[in-house]
């Protein structure tokens, strides 16, 4: 099925994450369902589905995301379809995102390709409508996560 187990390519990973990869989806490696880590990831297969990680998930060069991500730190070398919540997002040069994400920091290096609705840190929006009878209402909305 897949490779699982420390990847030695580290040289392109963010400093968080680059000696604590414990889990691969090696290259050819197509993987579909559900997945939940406790340990950073990298996918440099393809994932259709939904990956939950409570450290970094990587997607390669080579990886494709057809799905959701969710993860603390989320970077993308290689392609994601789909929705990413994530406390930081980072689309290197060679990144390609194509859906909705819901952050708090976002960096899209010169060649990397963003194409969709962002929502960044926890935003909630209060609105005042006064009412024919002259009454005052007030809305309020939280955004962060809402699809």
């Amino acid at each position: 099925m897949g490779i699982f187990g420390k990847s030695k390519e580290s040289k392109k990973l963010p400093k968080s994450a680059s000696s604590h990869i414990t889990t691969l989806i090696g290259d050819g490696c197509e993987f579909e369902g559900n997945m939940s880590t406790s340990t950073s990831t990298r996918i440099d297969g393809k994932l259709n589905g939904k990956i939950t990680g409570q450290n970094s998930i990587i997607i390669g060069e080579n990886g494709v995301v057809v799905g959701e991500v969710r993860a603390t730190e989320t970077v993308v070398y290689g392609r994601v379809e789909g929705v990413i919540e994530s406390h930081s997002l980072e689309i290197k040069r060679s990144g390609i995102v194509l859906g909705d994400v819901f952050i708090e920091s976002l960096i899209v290096e010169d060649g990397g390709v963003y194409n969709g609705r962002c929502t960044m840190n926890e935003v909630t929006e209060s609105i005042s409508i006064e009412t024919s009878e002259g009454t005052k209402k007030e809305l309020t909305s939280n955004t962060f996560g809402a699809k």
